[in-house]
């Protein structure tokens, strides 16, 4: 049916309400959608936070399975859905071809098979992205919601950082308990959050008064000042690398130059002193001899395994099979994981399953640039935005993932989830542009 043209004034006020980030606007919103997108914002609340591991009395059932369950049988009984997969869902099948058959082929298949649900997680959570997020509203909504639950978790790392005075450990800070108990993943997921949040910033803040702009001026600087921190190596690299990411592609010439520097100084006076210690002995001391003599043997893996690799989830089974004294100059005795995506994609899953890895962070950079295209004509400068900061996390995840094994962790997959639902409303904001009336 048409809409009529209060319908449509209806509905650029609610927008501009939501860009405004107005809470109440937010709050209906949100109970005015769908099962389907409710029950996948509530997914992502315990898939990140994991409320259940530091609550242990609601722990009592599989909450992040039973939510993506109900979100998938609401998303197929909402009629309003349109279903879409599009090339990147093609990609993700693919790779999961591949590590379902490297698990059928694998060391230890068990090891394979014990862990298989967490790819078959991601492909199900990038089709409930890309099909239910379908508007600019529930874009919205849903950023929110993803930049709450990542600023809770920037927040703890602030407070505790804080709370020492920002001294140094060697342990760093760390998330809640499940995919960033780990100070080098928390630092990641911190990379990927401040550049989505920086770039949220950037597109609406001429909306916001005094006292929220403060409000997302302090968020960036928890998620900054939490990755010095964690007393991660890689991830101060990750967000080095994405300062200069946004430097490059800053319109604001000497003011966006002002801006970058004025954050790399702050981080410096953060940086503890012990940490300027930890990067001149860099390549040196045992934990970088222990972490070069486990790449040596994961390239040397790759060559003797170039298929199908040894197995999804084999490495440390493998390894210490081979080594059963341990590896590396450092204090290990026993295996580690290699602490580098790149091998750990090529030593588990083979050259085409590191090929296909490569291919899909290579598809983000391709999608945003064309939705860039598409929004050329048209005022959408939160979509062209937030394509630039997917971009910057990108850049950021993937010079820290040198330093990781981050490989089937949250941050590339939801970063490809949004890139393509970004495309899909951009497509949707072209055509009806030029598309008079307006039909649901």
């Amino acid at each position: 049916m048409k809409l009529h043209a209060s319908s449509n004034k209806n509905k650029d006020k609610l927008l501009h309400e939501l860009y405004a980030v107005n809470p109440r606007a937010i709050w209906q919103t949100f109970i005015q959608e769908s099962w389907a997108f409710k029950w996948l914002c509530i997914y992502f609340v315990f898939e990140y936070v994991r409320p259940a591991s530091i609550y242990p009395a609601i722990d009592i059932l599989p909450w992040t399975q039973l939510l993506l369950l109900f979100a998938i049988l609401t998303a197929f009984y909402d009629k309003t859905l349109k279903f879409t997969f599009g090339f990147g869902g093609v990609l993700l099948v693919i790779l999961l071809g591949i590590v379902l058959l490297s698990s059928l082929f694998s060391f230890r298949p068990a090891l394979s098979w014990g862990k298989i649900d967490i790819v078959i997680n991601w492909v199900l959570v990038y089709f409930l992205i890309v099909t239910v997020i379908n508007s600019r509203r529930r874009l919205v909504v849903f950023l929110l919601l993803f930049l709450l639950i990542n600023f809770k978790m920037s927040l703890h790392g602030f407070t505790s950082f804080a709370s020492r005075g920002f001294s140094y450990t060697k342990w760093g800070v760390v998330g809640p308990p499940g995919w960033f108990g780990d100070s080098g993943d928390f630092g990641i997921a911190m990379v990927v959050f401040s550049a989505i949040v920086i770039s949220f910033v950037i597109a609406l803040k001429h909306q916001w008064g005094k006292y929220k702009k403060i409000l997302f001026y302090f968020v960036v600087v928890t998620g900054l000042i939490t990755i010095v921190g964690t007393s991660s190596r890689g991830a101060q690299l990750g967000v080095v690398a994405m300062g200069v990411w946004f430097l490059l592609k800053s319109k604001n010439g000497i003011k966006g130059l002002l801006v970058v520097l004025a954050v790399a100084c702050l981080l410096y006076y953060v940086l503890p002193e012990e940490m300027f210690s930890e990067y001149k002995s860099a390549g040196h001391d045992g934990t970088s001899q222990d972490r070069l003599a486990h790449w040596s043997f994961g390239i040397d893996v790759i060559a003797d395994h170039p298929v199908l690799g040894i197995g999804y989830e084999n490495w440390l089974a493998y390894c210490n099979h081979i080594n059963p004294y341990g590896l590396g100059q450092g204090h290990a005795e026993r295996c580690r994981l290699p602490h580098n995506t790149y091998i750990t994609a090529g030593a588990e899953l083979g050259i085409p399953g590191l090929l296909v890895y490569i291919w899909i962070s290579t598809y983000i950079f391709y999608i945003n640039a064309k939705t860039r295209k598409r929004l050329v004509n048209i005022n959408e400068p939160l979509l062209y935005n937030l394509t630039q900061g997917l971009d910057a996390g990108l850049i950021g995840y993937h010079v820290a993932s040198i330093f990781f094994t981050v490989l089937f962790y949250p941050m590339l997959w939801v970063n490809l989830s949004l890139a393509v639902a970004i495309y899909n409303i951009a497509a949707q904001a072209e055509m009806h542009k030029h598309k008079t009336p307006v039909r649901l």
